[in-house]
């Protein structure tokens, strides 16, 4: 006769581990809390290590450690893959609460297999194991939810971020000059603001002046949120436009041929170049040394005397190396002013305070190109859809630096005597927490700007 006792204390652990689980992976996983969710993962792995160890040890296996590890680590492989797979066949999206349902019922399945196959090798009822399990569902869930009550609206319990639904969206947007079919290349950004510099200065003015403001990671559909579009609304009060743009290389639903994501996008705007031209196509590419933005061009060319381009995202670091080191040894009067601390805003407050230093400047840059990454930071934490609260957040902040540093630009004591050409966009889209690839929303993004031509 078998001993029994240690096969079903192993059991009993893995079930309080999974009771555990139940009670914090939704709410972690909705939440999108990154240490919290992979330490859920790896004591789902303890737990099916327990649950394997205890089967090996109950069919006799003298040496179970190998085999459970192996077991635990398939399961863990599969579960994770499978979810998101399933979760898609069912619900056509990615759906976090979907994920969640999907993820449970396919863990309740293999632990009541797994129960069902011990009890046959032992011989014996594992009478407070099932018990356990079955609450995992009962009680597991319900907890999530009540934790998880002030973002069940965001979530909408399935998400369904399609092309149907957002270009309903895109169509309740009363500002846009053109639609999602018509959308302009994000090229224009470069476009505008070369056009606008070689541009012969209106009478009674005596400088040429440009600011850019960039919000990382905004969604076109972003602007139905009109309580928060206080820097969208001044441009578009001072008889400015708001037109829809695309990243990637080509218009929805053509394919894109450059990743929508960060380093890509606002380099297009920079050169004015596809990533065919400039040489970054996906996140690791290197941009071609012989290609200069228009902050070095400008300058180069006589346009401008300065320019200034002030973020917090370490990757422009990389991306603008040869150039940063070209203008340092040539003296081209073009600052690159880095703020470190991207997560959470901080970062995004000292990118705020440099720029607002240059436009206080008498003879700060006359081009200015600034990039905040609210929106992008918490799209990738809590998901790129307007009834986050935490993404609404980020819009609104967004358009409140934005429109203090419109109205610095107002401020200034010889703004009168300057042709100032300011622009509001953005890199990217994003979809549910991510971006890169093909989808319409991610490939939207927005052009708005004070003037024409």
């Amino acid at each position: 006769m078998k001993n029994v006792r240690p096969i079903r204390i192993r059991a009993l652990i893995a079930s309080g581990i999974a009771l555990a689980i139940g009670c914090v992976y939704p709410v972690v996983f909705i939440r999108w809390i990154v240490p919290l969710y992979a330490t859920c993962v790896a004591a789902m792995a303890a737990a099916a290590f327990l649950l394997f160890h205890a089967l090996f040890a109950a069919k006799g296996n003298q040496k179970p450690l190998v085999p459970a590890l192996l077991g635990a680590a398939g399961y863990t492989a599969v579960l994770m893959a499978v979810t998101p797979l399933v979760n898609n066949a069912i619900f056509g999206a990615v759906a976090p609460w979907g994920s969640v349902l999907v993820n449970t019922a396919l863990d309740l399945c293999f632990w009541l297999v797994m129960l069902r196959r011990i009890r046959k090798a032992t011989g014996e009822p594992l009478r407070a194991a099932p018990l356990i399990c079955a609450l995992l569902v009962l009680a597991g869930l319900p907890v999530s939810l009540i934790t998880a009550a002030p973002n069940v609206k965001a979530t909408g319990f399935i998400i369904l971020d399609n092309d149907e639904n957002y270009r309903e969206r895109i169509d309740s947007i009363d500002i846009y000059e053109n639609t999602l079919d018509t959308a302009v290349p994000q090229t224009q950004v470069y476009d505008r603001v070369t056009a606008h510099l070689k541009a012969p200065l209106p009478e009674g003015k005596t400088k040429k002046k440009v600011l850019v403001l960039g919000w990382d990671g905004c969604r076109a559909d972003a602007m139905a949120m009109r309580d928060h579009r206080e820097a969208v609304d001044a441009l578009l009060a001072d008889g400015g436009k708001a037109y829809i743009a695309y990243c990637g290389g080509a218009n929805y639903p053509a394919p894109i041929t450059q990743e929508t994501a960060t380093v890509e996008g606002w380099t297009t705007m920079f050169t004015g170049m596809w990533g065919d031209g400039h040489g970054v196509t996906g996140f690791d590419d290197v941009r071609a040394t012989k290609v200069r933005s228009f902050l070095t061009t400008a300058v180069e060319d006589g346009l401008i005397d300065s320019s200034a381009f002030c973020f917090s995202w370490d990757g422009h670091l990389t991306t603008y190396a040869d150039e940063i080191a070209y203008d340092k040894a040539n003296g081209v009067n073009a600052a690159w002013l880095f703020t470190e601390g991207e997560e959470g805003g901080e970062g995004d407050e000292g990118t705020f305070e440099k720029a607002m230093a240059e436009l206080r400047d008498p003879n700060g840059a006359d081009l200015l190109f600034t990039v905040f990454e609210y929106c992008d930071y918490y799209g990738h934490c809590f998901g790129f859809w307007n009834d986050a609260p935490e993404y609404a957040e980020a819009f609104r902040r967004s358009n409140e630096t934005g429109a203090a540093l419109i109205d610095a630009v107002k401020a200034r004591p010889t703004y009168g005597e300057e042709d100032w050409l300011i622009l509001i966009t953005s890199d990217h889209g994003g979809h549910i927490r991510s971006h890169g690839g093909d989808t319409l929303m991610e490939r939207m993004m927005f052009i708005v700007t004070n003037k024409e031509g």
